[in-house]
């Protein structure tokens, strides 16, 4: 029993230990304590899930629609754009799969895990939702076109879906990035773990250099965001920066990652854990937000943050010239100012880095994540207007179940410490769908990169208002409706 509790304590501490509130059964996912949260964190939620109260709450119908975004222009990303998930009676099951070959990056698995974690420390109430499988939930399908009117873009939706990023048009509530912050080497957690040593590089030792790497591709949301001040056009972040380094030579060392034969001059890769060498830090989104931001607000040097209309969960609590130097925000040159402002005001500069450290250790550690998943949860679930079951739907996964099958698979075992959360919690193993979900039967599942479980027969529907469909199925509909 010693040896158990050791390696417990050994597991929670190298990826960052959870704050249990006091009164929690974390065995029985009882809760009887509160959690705490940022009050710009809860604002976020309530933000994020409004639209649900205008529109009347969750509804099966709603649920339902998420089939659609395998229809017509974008069947072709199925799965990977949304995966249903039900809460019921405090377990979580996985109404449809997420395609076999995005399991081996982090993404999804560190969402179930985080997910997982905060169901077996806390009762969450029945719900049912979907998880952005995209990097970012924009267009096509889960972006307004009319929020006044509550009308989305994709022809079946809105519904409830969880993303990691987003812009404000999106429908979508926003969730931590999971999988950075929990499964790669250079994790949040791990970063959290190792935080003593990195506030051993003092401030006065790092070189005054704003430094920045990134891989050099460009996201096309990127040259749609609004006009500038200077009255420029905003462009990529990535490909522009670097080409500023001549201004500020001895200040600025901004490159893609790489080199390409008789190309421009790249930079050489430095470590995450070892770019605190540097005074300054430059971020820029990609596809989605950064996934190293918020390891940056940890390393204890100063931010410049490019510009983006992408959104994480926690960004809504992070103060301009407080937390981080914005740039790219008045001109596109305005970084070289910043960096300017940051040797000529260096107290400044350290109490700014010094004040996003301070906020990553006390808002953004594991124990605040869950916090955020289960407050999320239960406002969503405050808006349900059915009672979820299984019966109802083709395809009902037990997720302790799935995380075993991942665990004890070679391919995906290594995406993520799935060991330390079932070690910890355990998986309830009575469930009916427990034994009907056996290894053989989710390896078949997983075969087929398309798999979409269609559900809209249970219970059988003679008419389906809330699928507009083609003229042919509206037809269809009329002439059962007069017969």
């Amino acid at each position: 029993m010693a040896v158990i509790v050791a390696l417990l304590a050994l597991l929670g501490g190298l990826a960052g230990a959870v704050t249990v509130p006091v009164g929690d059964n974390s065995v029985s996912g009882v809760s009887s304590g509160a959690c705490t949260l940022h009050p710009k964190l809860r604002e976020r939620i309530h933000k994020d899930v409004a639209w649900l109260d205008e529109i009347g709450g969750i509804t099966d119908a709603m649920i339902r629609n998420i089939s659609l975004v395998c229809d017509v222009n974008i069947r072709h990303q199925c799965n990977v754009q949304a995966t249903r998930m039900m809460i019921k009676d405090g377990e979580i099951y996985l109404n449809s799969l997420h395609p076999e070959w995005r399991l081996g990056p982090h993404e999804f698995i560190g969402f179930l895990l985080e997910l997982y974690e905060t169901s077996r420390m806390h009762k969450l109430p029945d719900l049912e939702f979907a998880w952005n499988g995209n990097d970012d939930a924009a267009d096509p399908a889960f972006t307004w076109t009319d929020r006044a009117t509550l009308q989305a873009r994709f022809h079946g939706g809105p519904f409830p879906i969880l993303a990691w990023s987003k812009s404000e048009r999106s429908f979508a509530s926003l969730v931590p990035y999971s999988g950075a912050f929990r499964c790669s080497e250079d994790s949040f957690d791990n970063m959290m773990y190792r935080l003593e040593e990195l506030k051993r590089v003092p401030w006065q030792e790092r070189k005054k250099v704003a430094f920045g790497r990134w891989n050099l591709f460009c996201a096309t949301y990127t040259y749609g965001q609004e006009v500038l001040p200077s009255g420029q056009r905003s462009i990529c972040p990535r490909s522009y920066l670097p080409s500023l380094n001549s201004q500020l030579p001895q200040h600025m060392d901004i490159l893609p990652l790489g080199s390409i034969n008789g190309g421009p001059a790249r930079g050489t890769p430095v470590p995450l854990l070892h770019q605190n060498a540097y005074r300054y830090l430059v971020s820029t989104d990609g596809w989605a937000i950064s996934s190293k931001f918020d390891k940056y607000l940890l390393l204890g040097s100063l931010i410049i943050k490019a510009a983006s209309s992408r959104k994480g969960y926690y960004y809504d609590a992070l103060v301009p010239d407080v937390h981080f130097l914005p740039c790219m925000n008045e001109s596109l040159g305005d970084i070289v100012g910043r960096v300017k402002w940051a040797l000529q005001h260096d107290a400044e500069a350290q109490r700014i880095a010094e004040a996003a450290q301070a906020f990553a250790v006390k808002h953004l550690h594991r124990g605040a994540r869950l916090c955020y998943y289960r407050t999320l949860i239960e406002e969503m679930g405050k808006r349900m207007k059915y009672t979820p079951d299984c019966a109802n739907r083709k395809l009902c996964i037990p997720l302790g179940r799935f995380l075993e099958f991942l665990a004890a698979n070679p391919r995906y075992a290594h995406s993520c410490r799935l060991q330390e959360v079932l070690i910890r919690y355990g998986v309830e193993r009575s469930m009916p769908q427990y034994n009907a979900s056996s290894d053989a039967v989710i390896n078949e599942l997983l075969k087929d990169p398309k798999h979409w479980p269609r559900d809209t027969d249970i219970p059988p529907r003679t008419v389906e208002p809330y699928f507009p469909g083609s003229r042919r199925r509206r037809h269809r509909q009329r002439r059962r409706r007069q017969h």
